[in-house]
C-alpha cells in the first residue's frame, strides 16, 4: 500500500540570531534579533515524517496562514508520497504538470517533498539529486550589518568587534553590509565609513579570512562613490561584490570594467531579489556573463529548482552561490543538503540563528566549514520537547 500523508502541522517557530543585528542599505530601522519560521511537518501512513519551512507563503504579498494551509491541502495532503517526485536519470523530479506547478511557486514545497522521499526512500537528499559532492561545507558569516550605528559612541570598533566575534566562533568568511551613504548616512560620509569597515576588518582578522560586500543596490546613483569605494578596497583583495547597484546591463558593464580594472580576482554577484530565477536583468547578466554568481533563494526556490538552474549555470560558467538569509534554522538544514549534492560549491551563507526545535546539535561550524549530515532525508529531525514549548502551543492541525 502507498505511503500517504495523512497529516500536515504547521506553527510558528522564532527564529533568533545569535545577536542583535543593524540596518542595511535599505532598511529604516534595524533588524533586531527575532525573525519567524513557519515550520511545516507532514507525516505519513507509514510513519515518516518530512519538513519545510512556509515563511515565504506567509509573508509574501496576500499570503496567509489560511491560505498555507489551503495550499499544503490541495498539494500534499491525501497524496501518496510517490505522487509527488518520481526518479529520471538518477535524479528526482516532480511527477506530472499538477505539482510542478505547484513546485515552480512555492519552492519550499519540493524541499519538503524530497524531504518525504527521500526519507521513505532511506535515502539522502544528495542520493535523489544525483550523488553526494561533498562533506565538509564552507560557511560565510553574514551578520555584519551596521552595527556602528547601533553604537554611535563606538562606530567602527562595533563592527570590527562585531566580525571578531564570528571569527573567534569559528568563521572564516565574512559578508560586510556597506552602502550607508543613502538612508544611513550622506553618500560622502557613507563612503568614508564603507571603506573603514571594510579595511578595519581586514586589518583585525588577517589576510587569509575572505571577506565579501553586499551593498543591497546602496551605490544606485553613486557612480563616482562606487568607483572610489573599490579603488579605496582593492587591497583588501575581496572575494566578491554583491548588489553593489540595481540589475541592468548597463549598470553591470560599467561594474564589470571596474572590477576588470581595480580588483580583477574580486567576483561580481547578485540574483538574491530574483524569485523567479532568472528573470528580468539577470537572464541578459547571465547570457553576458557580467556576473560571476548568481543567487537565487535555496527555500524560496527549492532544491530541484537549484539543480536544473546550476546546468544553466555551468554553461556560462557561472558559480552558484544561493541566497540563504531569512529561511531561520531550517535555511541552514536546507543549504547543506544542497551543497551536498551541487557538482560546483562556493559558499553558504550562515545567519548564525540559534538552534531552536531541531535536534541538530552537531551542526556547527569549525575551522570555516560544515559537516553536512548523511542520513535519510534533510538528515536532522524535530526536538519533540523543544517543540512542545515552543511550538505546539500555536500549532495548526489539518488531517485528511
Amino acid at each position: 500500500m502507498a505511503d500517504t500523508i495523512d497529516q500536515i502541522t504547521l506553527a510558528p517557530i522564532p527564529a533568533r540570531h545569535w545577536t542583535e543585528l543593524g540596518r542595511n542599505a535599505y532598511t529604516p530601522e534595524g533588524l533586531g534579533e527575532t525573525r519567524t519560521e513557519w515550520l511545516v511537518r507532514a507525516r505519513t501512513t507509514g510513519g515518516v515524517e518530512g519538513l519545510a519551512n512556509a515563511r515565504q507563503r506567509v509573508s509574501a504579498e496576500g499570503g496567509s496562514v489560511a491560505r498555507l494551509v489551503a495550499d499544503l491541502r490541495e498539494v500534499f495532503l491525501g497524496r501518496s508520497v510517490d505522487s509527488l517526485l518520481e526518479i529520471a536519470d538518477g535524479h528526482a523530479v516532480a511527477a506530472g504538470s499538477e505539482v510542478r506547478r505547484a513546485f515552480m511557486t512555492w519552492g519550499w514545497m519540493d524541499t519538503l517533498a524530497m524531504d518525504l522521499m527521500s526519507r521513505t526512500r532511506g535515502e539522502s537528499i544528495a542520493t535523489m539529486l544525483g550523488g553526494r559532492r561533498r562533506d565538509r561545507i564552507p560557511a560565510y558569516e553574514s551578520t555584519t550589518y551596521f552595527q556602528d550605528l547601533l553604537n554611535p559612541h563606538r562606530g567602527l570598533a562595533e563592527v570590527v568587534t562585531h566580525a571578531s566575534r564570528g571569527f573567534a566562533d569559528g568563521f572564516r568568511q565574512f559578508k560586510i553590509k556597506v552602502g550607508r551613504g543613502g538612508r544611513a548616512m550622506t553618500p560622502a560620509d557613507g563612503l568614508r565609513r564603507d571603506i573603514d569597515v571594510v579595511l578595519g576588518i581586514r586589518d583585525a582578522l588577517g589576510p587569509d579570512v575572505e571577506l565579501m560586500v553586499d551593498a543591497n543596490f546602496g551605490y544606485d546613483g553613486q557612480p563616482e562613490n562606487l568607483a572610489a569605494f573599490i579603488r579605496a578596497t582593492s587591497p583588501a583583495r575581496l572575494t566578491w561584490l554583491e548588489e553593489m547597484v540595481t540589475a541592468s546591463v548597463e549598470a553591470y558593464q560599467t561594474l564589470r570594467d571596474l572590477q576588470a580594472t581595480h580588483c580583477p580576482e574580486t567576483l561580481l554577484v547578485a540574483g538574491e531579489v530574483d524569485g523567479n530565477p532568472p528573470s528580468g536583468a539577470f537572464v541578459d547578466l547571465i547570457d553576458q556573463q557580467l556576473i560571476d554568481g548568481y543567487q537565487p533563494d535555496i527555500v524560496r526556490i527549492g532544491h530541484l529548482r537549484w539543480k536544473q538552474l546550476e546546468s544553466r549555470l555551468a554553461e556560462r560558467s557561472i558559480l552558484p552561490i544561493p541566497h540563504n538569509f531569512g529561511n531561520g534554522r531550517f535555511g541552514l538544514i536546507a543549504g547543506l543538503a544542497l551543497a551536498t549534492s551541487l557538482d560546483s560549491w562556493v559558499t553558504l551563507e550562515d545567519e548564525r540563528i540559534r538552534p531552536s526545535v531541531y535536534a541538530d546539535d552537531a551542526l556547527t561550524v569549525i575551522n570555516g566549514a560544515y559537516w553536512a549530515p548523511d542520513g535519510p532525508g534533510l538528515g536532522v529531525e524535530v526536538n519533540d520537547d523543544a517543540y512542545k514549548r515552543i511550538g505546539a502551543p500555536n500549532e495548526v492541525v489539518i488531517r485528511a
